[in-house]
């Protein structure tokens, strides 16, 4: 046989393999064995082959030309608006995104294209304020999309794609959240919070700026570790970063750039050398299963109130099978308990700084209230509410995080049909800024929530907490904390941007890692006058 019939046998190969098998189903957990299939298969065809190249080629342009006409002409998504290389790869995405402000990119692409455009191959963002209900409510048809298949083959509460595993799995974390467990819980960020007095009493009498930022983030973090595993990791006491939660931070700039491309991530976790920052990735995945292993080992109360991982463990004993969930539960645990309440707190104390009068409010509500009863706050303090929850708008903890994926019957949204096995992306940080949703939309203006509600034009575009049966386990937590830190903080201290700043470094240097994290936030704080 000459080397045209090898082409076309090439050829015919490509056709086959896209139309009776690369179109159907989900390959991005295969994506490493695929590429691994092909290197072998070419390297045997041309140790065996003369014509290998032709048939190699003829294989590869069939392949990917078949790729790229189903996709731009074929495709069932090929009616909706976008970038004309979003529909043949989200590798556009990934460059785009590099800078790891994805929620900057999606901003742009809603100017130019509106509420629904295709983002990928089979993808939508969906920038239409009933997107929520739609993909996570009660007649929601959708479940969790590739993205949340990142920790393969360990297995958290966050990651669970099946709704009957889900449900399961949150039924077990649900026991660590009754309203009995929360009671024990709010009263142990108190010390946490004596301890950010002293990280800011040290600054004042050292006569610098104190860099908030970083101790909201010491506060989260050391919370979070003694909620869960009922130690801290000592941060706020220190006054430095642990290396353990560094290491985590420069691993989830990961997700990033390559969130876009989960099949990219699969192929790098799998088959690149274990360097840089993938060895940081898979050190903290280790680190984190380390905890629950020896928190196992050690089952017996502390002497504290229980911690989450009391709940997780409850039914383990000795069962190691259940590690593929622990591991992926303390990835979970450490960093969605506490990167996006520092992230808002961040956010929130930028925007009261800029804004102190709001400050002055909160502290007339606070003068004759005990700031320690987080519910006494809640249910005597409106504005107090009203700041954190007009942070929560702004600031929101998850960017452009939390794809869903249809399912057969597909969804409707706002009157306009999404077709099953699509993925569809709900970027919050846009949504919750529509100028249709929210009167002065992209300003901080906390009475909307109480004194003003005819601000509020569309309230299905606020959803911080997520909607139904994937709404965030620890809204209650998360707020009991906010509070308490705010009023604190608010009563002891007032607090301005050093000379020569404006805090603008925040939302400029925000970085979208599926959590928010936001850049730096220098405060002068000053005691206030007895």
């Amino acid at each position: 046989m000459g080397p045209f019939t090898y082409s076309a046998m090439g050829v015919a190969l490509g056709l086959a393999l896209h139309h009776g098998l690369l179109i159907h189903g989900e390959w991005h957990i295969r994506a490493p064995d695929l590429l691994i299939y092909h290197v072998v298969c070419f390297a045997s065809l041309l140790t065996l082959l003369e014509s290998a190249p032709s048939m190699i080629l003829g294989y590869i342009a069939s392949l990917f030309s078949s790729i790229i006409v189903y996709r731009v002409f074929f495709h069932r998504l090929r009616q909706f608006p976008g970038p004309k290389l979003a529909c043949v790869t989200k590798l556009w995405h990934a460059w785009h995104a590099r800078h790891r402000q994805n929620y900057l990119v999606l901003g742009k692409l809603h100017e130019t294209y509106g509420d629904f455009i295709r983002t990928g191959p089979s993808e939508v963002t969906v920038y239409h304020p009933d997107v929520f209900m739609a993909i996570d409510g009660p007649q929601g048809n959708c479940v969790k999309s590739d993205w949340y298949d990142l920790l393969h083959p360990k297995q958290s509460l966050v990651t669970a794609r099946k709704k009957e595993v889900h449900a399961g799995r949150r039924r077990q974390w649900n026991r660590g959240f009754t309203s009995q467990a929360l009671d024990q819980y709010q009263d142990r960020i108190l010390p946490l919070l004596d301890e950010l007095d002293g990280c800011i009493e040290a600054d004042i009498a050292a006569g610098r700026p104190s860099n908030a930022r970083n101790l909201f983030f010491w506060l989260g973090f050391d919370r979070m570790g003694d909620f869960i595993f009922s130690r801290t990791f000592n941060m706020l006491s220190r006054q430095e970063w642990h290396h353990i939660i560094l290491l985590l931070q420069r691993a989830l700039s990961l997700l990033g750039p390559l969130s876009p491309v989960p099949w990219l991530i699969h192929i790098a976790f799998k088959l690149l050398p274990r360097i840089w920052i993938l060895n940081d990735w898979f050190r903290m995945v280790a680190w984190c299963e380390s905890q629950m292993v020896n928190r196992l080992k050690t089952h017996a109360d502390t002497g504290k109130a229980r911690d989450v991982a009391h709940y997780l463990l409850e039914d383990v004993k000795e069962d190691y099978q259940q590690f593929p969930w622990l591991t992926g539960d303390g990835i979970l645990a450490i960093v969605a308990g506490s990167e996006p309440t520092a992230a808002v707190l961040t956010g929130l104390f930028y925007e009261l700084a800029k804004h102190p009068e709001h400050a002055e409010e909160i502290l007339r509500e606070i003068s004759c209230i005990d700031i320690h009863d987080s519910r006494a706050l809640a249910q005597r303090c409106p504005h107090l509410e009203a700041v954190i929850l007009e942070a929560l708008r702004l600031y929101p903890a998850l960017p452009t995080g939390g794809n869903r994926k249809t399912l057969e019957n597909g969804v409707v949204i706002g009157g306009r049909y999404i077709p099953p096995d699509t993925t569809i992306v709900a970027p919050r940080f846009c949504i919750s800024r529509r100028e249709d949703c929210f009167e002065k939309a992209l300003e901080f203006i906390p009475e909307r929530w109480y004194k003003h509600p005819e601000m509020v034009w569309n309230k299905a575009a606020f959803a911080p907490f997520g909607t139904g049966h994937h709404s965030c386990l620890g809204r209650a937590l998360a707020m009991n904390d906010m509070r308490l830190t705010t009023a604190r903080l608010i009563q002891k201290y007032t607090f301005t941007f050093p000379a020569g700043e404006n805090g603008d470094s925040v939302w400029k240097d925000l970085k979208d890692q599926f959590t928010s994290n936001p850049g730096c936030l220098r405060l002068v704080f000053e005691r206030r006058q007895a």
